[in-house]
């Protein structure tokens, strides 16, 4: 039976990943329920220049969704700047893995989030927060996590 949970998992996502890190919340808006960055056991997770990071972020839904937009944000030096994510990527719904939206309310969710990370980026050490809003702007989920950029 495990074995077939398994192969439905790799089945539905294409990739199974098992690096699930520990974030931190951004003040009191709610968590994933795992975040799993590819590559990453223990932070700082490193983004290697000329890749995309991929991130799965599992979530329960508290409420219908019918829209949900990735905002993202990278903190270093004392500044934070927001991360534009290429216009593929912006519609969060696009890339549920095995969902679609609407999503009902208590609907378990996996969003998964490819960051590109350009070779052009200087090597330095941040903090990336990824924020999911709603239909109305309102906080689905928020955390971020350290990072180093290699």
């Amino acid at each position: 039976m495990q074995l077939l949970a398994l192969l439905l998992v790799v089945s539905l996502s294409g990739v199974v990943y098992t690096d699930v890190v520990t974030v931190q919340q951004c003040a009191d808006e709610p968590l994933p329920t795992t975040v799993d960055v590819a590559g990453c056991q223990t932070t700082p997770c490193e983004l290697p220049k000329g890749q995309d990071v991929a991130v799965l972020v599992d979530f329960t839904a508290v409420r219908q969704l019918s829209a949900l937009v990735p905002k993202v944000q990278a903190s270093f030096g004392g500044l934070t700047v927001p991360y534009v994510l290429p216009v593929d990527r912006q519609d969060a719904c696009q890339w549920l893995v095995g969902g679609v939206c609407p999503v009902s309310p208590t609907e378990d969710v996996t969003y998964e989030l490819r960051l590109p990370v350009l070779a052009s980026y200087p090597s330095l050490s941040l903090t990336v927060e990824l924020k999911l809003l709603d239909q109305d702007d309102a906080t689905v989920l928020c955390f971020r996590v350290p990072a180093t950029v290699v």
